[in-house]
């Protein structure tokens, strides 16, 4: 654990045979806050589960760098998880990023009035020291939105520019859930009755399907000989995949203008800054302000925000239901394509269907536990997702040429977006690793008319100078057809997983009960993204940890109720 000392990790050998009040199977967000306060009572013994290890190092806890999906084992990034063919993307797969450990993302507001102030996580808004986010501010008012600072403040609209909060500590250090609830303290001094196993994979439930009890949990390591397992089977787990996601609009701008500076010999500056005194880039996440608007509230022929729709009801009133927003542009000063880019710097304006329709399927591929599932991604099969999607990309063109008319001193080219140059695109698909090609359909009946456009993978060399001069477009004259084309080569997932083991009084339609237990089970609970019946608007960090807590205070009060009997 960085920087000196070691975390107290067990062995699956080490626990075999043994019998614990409490088994958390996964050592997650959830499973991190569930572990901590059910062993907040001496007179009990939990387990915990966990595929991963624990990697608390440098690069974990610098906010940026821990954001980096690409930097692999060392913040335990599970890239080989691809989706199924996605017919409505011209069939590619989407890379389905997840992390393999204990803690993964991370609530108190030092600052605000209308949060807590002695939680377990802390949160700081950082802007960025960058001149376009002032004319960003005034492109954004242009728009009809405001400028906000706490989107959780009771007081404020529905829609608009809000400051993004970040868990980050006062030293600059980023705050997971490891550090916040099950650091090496509170691990080592609960030692006697709290066990994590590391390395370790659940691979049967040992069930009793008369009593409905769950006796046991057969476990193995994460890495060695494969081997069958098995549990109750309920017809709607995994059938309800949501997901959040996003189709990357990026203008270029000048190196100094983004985080690709820290690719220079600033780069070791901001290093040093962070080191010493805990400030600097490298004390920053990608994220520092972002944009919430309902696609209903915005004018299609001027994509301006109205205050008011036609009836005169408050579009900004955030209390009524009717005005969830649909739509997240997030705004990042670096690249949003899942690959680099060579020789360019970009800001990303990154819109995010934030309220998708349609939903996917997760399924055991095989009885392997140590085997990727056989994922179906719910992207672009909607017509009204696909609507949502064309109109948030219109949208954000829009942002975009008001940030260029702002007065802006650099150069801003809109240069990833529907209707411009195609020639880096084009490049850039060329890149693709093999898991990412297109695969031929069966049948072909995707939503989106592929016939409409393709990807192109192969060599274009010359394609540009036998092109000639390309006229960019811009919001107002992009078609539908353009804008379609591009969604199907970028978008892909926003990494907010939800919905397949939905909460429903009824089995036919949940997993879940509303005290998280399992149907037709007396003693087995899920807390995670898993249970949302509905994917929220928000990003789901928080909301996992809600859920953690009151699952924890579920199981303790029926804890409480069985001493009493």
């Amino acid at each position: 654990m960085w920087p000196f000392s070691m975390y107290p990790e067990h062995s699956p050998s080490s626990v075999d045979g043994k019998t614990y009040d409490y088994v958390i199977v996964g050592g997650g967000t959830a499973g991190c806050v569930v572990a901590s306060r059910l062993s907040e009572d001496p007179d009990v013994s939990v387990l915990v589960i966990e595929k991963g290890h624990v990697k608390d190092n440098i690069v974990s806890c610098m906010p940026l760098l821990s954001q980096n999906m690409f930097l692999g084992d060392v913040l335990q990034v599970q890239s080989n998880r691809w989706s199924e063919p996605i017919p409505g993307a011209n069939r590619r797969r989407n890379r389905l990023w997840a992390v393999e450990g204990i803690g993964e993302n991370a609530i108190t507001d030092p600052k605000s009035n209308v949060r807590g102030h002695k939680g377990p996580i802390e949160l700081r808004q950082f802007p960025f020291p960058f001149v376009w986010t002032s004319y960003l501010g005034q492109a954004v008012e242009k728009l009809g939105l405001r400028l906000e600072k706490d989107i959780n403040d009771p007081a404020a609209p529905a829609m608009g520019s809000f400051n993004f909060d970040t868990a980050i500590d006062n030293r600059g250090n980023r705050i997971s859930a490891l550090t916040a609830y099950l650091s090496k303290t509170v691990a080592s001094q609960r030692r006697d009755r709290l066990t994590i196993c590391t390395g370790t994979v659940a691979s049967r439930l040992e069930a009793d399907a008369q009593t409905g009890l769950v006796t046991g949990v057969r476990i193995r390591k994460s890495k060695g000989q494969p081997q069958e397992f098995s549990v109750k089977k309920l017809p709607v787990v995994g059938a309800t995949l949501s997901d959040h996601y996003s189709i990357p609009i990026m203008l270029e701008v000048p190196r100094k203008e983004t985080f690709h500076i820290l690719e220079t010999i600033w780069g070791i500056w901001h290093l040093l800054l962070w080191l010493f005194v805990g400030k600097g880039l490298f004390g920053l996440t990608s994220i520092s302000t972002t944009i919430y608007v309902r696609t209903g509230a915005i004018d299609k022929d001027t994509m301006q925000v109205k205050s008011r729709d036609e009836e005169g009801h408050d579009n900004l009133d955030a209390s009524l239901s009717c005005n969830v927003p649909d739509i997240e542009v997030m705004v990042m000063p670096n690249s949003s394509v899942e690959r680099a880019v060579e020789r360019h710097t970009f800001m990303s304006l990154y819109p995010t269907l934030v309220q998708p329709h349609d939903s996917g399927r997760v399924e055991l591929a095989c009885t392997d536990p140590l085997a990727q599932p056989r994922i179906t991604y719910p992207m672009f099969t909607n017509e009204h997702d696909i609507t949502t999607a064309r109109l948030a990309v219109r949208f954000t063109m829009r942002l975009a040429d008001e940030l260029q008319q702002s007065g802006y001193p650099y150069p801003a080219r809109l240069a990833f977006a529907p209707g411009q140059d195609p020639t880096m695109l084009e490049e850039w698909e060329k890149g693709a690793p093999i898991e990412y090609l297109p695969v031929p359909a069966p049948v072909t009946s995707p939503t989106l008319d592929s016939r409409k456009s393709r990807v192109v993978l192969e060599s274009t060399s010359g394609t540009a100078e036998r092109r000639g001069p390309h006229e960019s477009k811009t919001w107002r004259n992009v078609t539908d057809d353009e804008i379609d084309d591009y969604m199907r080569r970028v978008c892909h997932t926003s990494l907010h997983f939800s919905g397949t083991c939905p909460m429903s009084n009824d089995k036919r339609s949940g997993v879940v009960d509303q005290k998280l237990l399992v149907h037709g089970f007396s003693n087995l609970r899920i807390a995670d993204t898993s249970v949302f019946p509905k994917i929220p608007s928000c990003h789901t960090m928080a909301l996992v940890m809600v859920v953690a807590e009151r699952c924890a205070d579920l199981v303790k009060a029926t804890w409480e109720g069985k001493k009493l009997q």
